[in-house]
């Protein structure tokens, strides 16, 4: 164990943040810090696992088809990649489907299956879902009619009504030796490689290939997908993220290498603030404007070159989101009062908005407004009903997929988690629903424990917490998340020396704040308004939390304000 820092050596200040984490003795400090892979819980203890793994082998060995079916999110294609680079590495080449968000939709499609040259006959193959499916079960009854076999792997809530009848990885079910453990979808698709993996060696390899797999190259992805995602980081995905994050810097796939490059994260230094607001939203671009197939091309390229132009295909796939996004969000907020909202303690809104972009939109409003938010856009079926397809989020202490869950007779179907989900109904039904779920929402809401937004604030004057100490310890705390929330510090008397507004329509602001030997560059979005009042009177008190800025290339740090 790694024991750089002994507690009586830990800042006063990180020893408070550590105290509200619920950790006081030395020994836990030192677990939490450094957590290790050996910690881990085994694949075995994973309900459904031995019938995977003994399936899966009895597939690799007689050489049949097997394709992973994965979502379009970042945590299902990045579980998706991590599968076909996994099966790569013992020598099976597999196929793999990502749906089309704005045609085929979220889940299993069995039209898909029914076009396919490879499977619409009676051929045994053996599907693996990645981040869905556990919802599908009339489409799985389908496939299984065709002759194909099922290994659900998922992580989402589980149906009101019953299970697929397969094989089923979801740490969801209440006898899972996971079950609390929270694993993102990539998280679970990692254990089935562990699996897999001690299948292949225990019985001497596939196709001749016996060498000691090494899994924690792929814990990259789970750090990507995970992160992304915003799961809870239990401690079980503390260990895998942290492990991720330390294979992201020396990362052997070319894909990865070329999405970081892309980001000007060439230092070898990557956090959870790289991923949630960079790599995270690059990855979701694709899947968002109906082409996440681009991004497991991407992370299971095995040529640099190749590796190049597809990130560029996701950074102009992203510049298109981006502009849809902002389009959007502006139409939302013309629809909205602000005084109705308030009282409503919710947002459900349908119309013409990009079905891609409707969680980004809902996530904004969230921040905005502090309420649940669901945004629907218009889409027509098949048959030529009119549609709504969209997406919710949430706050802390609502969960949105059990508030969604209790108006389940409104809809075609849904999925998700306590901080997010997708949902998709007749527009006929869309008034029903609307009036059921404001009610659901407005009862949650009221029941929702009222806590200061300052109750995690913790005093630090910035120029100690930006010295090269406290930074250094700051980064210990990583990965940050749900469930182990980036700090936010207090200074009662810091001193701007220099502000002004900036951003498109100046509705950020930019500072300078005075250091003991330098000054520190700060920002802080939607905060321009506080402009004037600043050059007033230039000492303030601050909620700040340092951050890195990433230029061309160059790494530095500075602070961003979250109030003034």
């Amino acid at each position: 164990m790694n024991e750089i820092y002994k507690t009586d050596e830990i800042p006063q200040v990180f020893l408070q943040i550590l105290k509200n984490r619920g950790l006081k003795e030395r020994g836990e400090i030192a677990e939490f810090l450094f957590p290790k892979l050996t910690d881990l819980p085994k694949p075995d203890a994973m309900q459904g696992m031995a019938e995977a793994v003994d399936l899966i082998y009895e597939y690799l060995t007689a050489e049949k088809p097997i394709i992973v079916w994965g979502d379009y999110d970042v945590d299902g294609t990045t579980g998706t990649a991590l599968l076909v680079n996994f099966f790569r590495s013992i020598g099976k080449e597999i196929d793999w489907h990502i749906p089309n968000r704005l045609h085929e939709g979220y889940g299993l499609n069995i039209d898909w299956f029914r076009k396919s040259g490879k499977y619409k006959v009676k051929q045994d193959f053996l599907l693996i879902t990645v981040d869905c499916g556990i919802s599908d079960v009339e489409v799985i009854n389908q496939i299984m009619q065709m002759k194909g076999r099922v290994i659900v792997t998922d992580h989402h809530s589980l149906p009101k009504t019953s299970l697929p009848d397969c094989i089923i990885l979801n740490p969801s079910q209440g006898n899972c030796g996971f079950n609390g453990k929270c694993l993102a979808g990539v998280g679970v698709a990692f254990y089935l490689a562990a699996g897999v993996r001690a299948k292949v060696l225990s019985a001497g390899g596939i196709n001749e290939i016996t060498q000691e797999i090494n899994l924690k190259q792929f814990l990259a992805f789970v750090a990507l997908g995970t992160i992304a995602d915003l799961v809870h980081l239990s401690p079980t995905n503390r260990i895998l993220v942290k492990g991720g994050i330390e294979v992201l810097k020396i990362t052997q796939f070319p894909g990865i290498s070329a999405l970081l490059h892309s980001c000007d994260i060439q230092d070898g230094s990557v956090n959870s603030e790289d991923i949630g607001f960079l790599l995270g939203p690059l990855i979701n671009a694709a899947g968002r404007m109906g082409d996440s197939e681009t991004v497991v091309k991407l992370l299971t390229s095995t040529v640099l070159s190749e590796s190049e132009k597809l990130v560029k295909k996701l950074v102009r796939l992203n510049s298109k989101r981006k502009s849809i996004c902002i389009n959007d969000l502006e139409v939302s907020l013309d629809t909205l009062n602000e005084t109705q909202v308030l009282e409503d303690r919710c947002v459900v809104l349908a119309g013409d908005i990009h079905q891609g972009v409707a969680g980004i939109v809902a996530s904004r409003l969230v921040d905005m407004f502090g309420v649940p938010v669901i945004i629907l856009g218009l889409q027509r079926s098949e048959t030529g009903e009119t549609l709504l397809v969209g997406s919710a989020r949430s706050v802390e202490g609502v969960s949105i997929v059990n508030a969604i869950n209790q108006c389940s007779e409104f809809l075609l179907k849904y999925g998700g988690h306590d901080m997010a989900a997708g949902l998709t109904l007749l527009k006929s039904n869309f008034n029903d629903f609307r009036q059921k779920i404001h009610a659901v929402l407005l009862a949650m809401m009221d029941a929702k424990p009222v806590v200061p937004a300052n109750r995690n604030d913790f005093y630090c004057p910035v120029a100690d917490l930006m010295s090269e100490k406290y930074l250094a310890f700051l980064q210990l705390l990583e990965p940050f998340g749900p469930g182990n929330e980036l700090p936010v510090f207090k200074d009662n008397n810091a001193k701007i020396v220099n502000s002004k507004r900036v951003g498109r329509t100046s509705e950020h602001l930019q500072i300078f704040l005075r250091g003991k030997y330098s000054n520190y560059k700060g920002i802080g979005f939607g905060l321009g308004k506080h402009r004037d009042v600043i050059q007033q009177n230039p000492e303030r008190t601050i909620r700040y939390t340092p951050t890195k800025n990433r230029f061309r290339g160059t790494t530095s740090w500075q602070v961003r304000i979250i109030d003034i």
